[in-house]
C-alpha cells in the first residue's frame, strides 16, 4: 500500500514495475489525422480548449451548473474506472505502480500535476496543481465573450479529477469510497486544488 506521497517527481523510480501498457500514455496516443481520431488501444481522447468547457458550465444557473458537475464526476469515475482496471491488470496488486501510472496519465493529458498520499487505512488524499478546469473557469469567467456568466463559484469545479480519482481510489482502498473536493483553487489565486477520498462507512 502507499505510504508516502507519489508525484510526478517520482514516476521515474517505479516505473520499472509497469510495462509500456501501463506507464506511458502520451507514447501510446496513436493520432490519425485521415480519420481524425486520437486512441490509447480502444479508447478514443478528445482534445478541447478547457474556457470551452468551463465556459458553458459557468453559463448555467447554479443549481443546473451544480446538476452537470456531478454528472461529469460520475461519468469519469464510471467510464475511467475501465481504463484503470485495464491498467492494473498489467500490474496485479501493485498500487504503487497504478498510482505512478495514473500521475503521469494526468499529466500527459495535461490535468495538471498530481501529487497523491495515503492518510490511515481508509482514506487517500490528491493535490493538483494548474488544474485545466480551475484555468478553464478563469478564463471563461473573466471573458467578455462569457458575458453571461456570473462568474461566481459555488461548488468546486474540478468534476472530471473526483470522478477520475474516485475510480482510482476504490482500487486502491478496495472499497467504496466518498470522494470529495476539499478546496477548489477556482475559489482564491491559489494553484493548488485538494481533494479527500474515504472509505464510505
Amino acid at each position: 500500500m502507499v505510504s508516502g506521497p507519489i508525484s510526478g517527481a517520482v514516476v521515474g523510480q517505479v516505473v520499472g514495475k509497469v510495462s509500456d501498457t501501463v506507464s506511458g500514455l502520451r507514447q501510446r496516443l496513436q493520432w490519425d489525422a485521415e480519420q481524425g481520431t486520437v486512441h490509447d488501444g480502444p479508447r478514443r481522447y478528445l482534445l478541447m480548449r478547457p474556457d470551452v468547457l468551463m465556459g458553458a458550465i459557468a453559463a448555467l444557473d447554479a443549481p443546473l451548473r451544480a446538476a452537470v458537475l456531478e454528472a461529469l464526476a460520475q461519468s469519469t469515475q464510471r467510464h475511467g474506472a475501465r481504463s484503470l482496471q485495464a491498467y492494473a491488470e498489467q500490474a496485479p496488486g501493485d498500487d504503487v505502480a497504478l498510482i505512478a501510472a495514473t500521475v503521469q496519465a494526468a499529466a500527459d493529458l495535461g490535468w495538471g500535476r498530481w501529487v497523491i498520499r495515503r492518510e490511515g487505512q481508509q482514506s487517500i488524499a490528491l493535490e493538483v496543481s494548474d488544474s485545466p478546469f480551475v484555468a478553464g473557469w478563469r478564463a471563461a469567467t473573466q471573458s467578455d465573450v462569457d458575458a453571461a456568466s456570473d462568474g461566481v463559484l459555488g461548488d468546486p469545479i474540478c468534476a472530471p479529477i473526483r470522478g477520475m480519482f474516485s475510480a482510482l481510489a476504490e482500487i486502491v482502498l478496495k472499497a467504496p469510497v466518498q470522494a470529495q473536493e476539499c478546496h477548489c483553487a477556482a475559489d482564491d489565486e491559489a494553484s493548488v486544488c485538494r481533494f479527500v477520498a474515504r472509505i464510505q462507512a
